[in-house]
């Protein structure tokens, strides 16, 4: 999951089980996120790249 929100986003993927990537644009200001995120992304492009390198590093 990738969000800007650790309220929702990132508090849901973790709910889930799932891995989740918190980019520091759109809702998020800074500062220690109340959730804890997989990874910390400056924007949805590094994000992205970051998933794609985890999806393929594990095959």
């Amino acid at each position: 999951m990738i969000g800007d929100n650790p309220e929702s986003d990132i508090a849901g993927a973790n709910a889930a089980n799932w891995q989740s990537v918190l980019v520091k644009t759109g809702v998020f200001s800074g500062g220690k996120p109340s959730h804890e995120p997989t990874h910390q992304a400056e924007d949805v492009e590094e994000a992205v790249r970051w998933a794609i390198t985890r999806t393929y590093s594990a095959n």
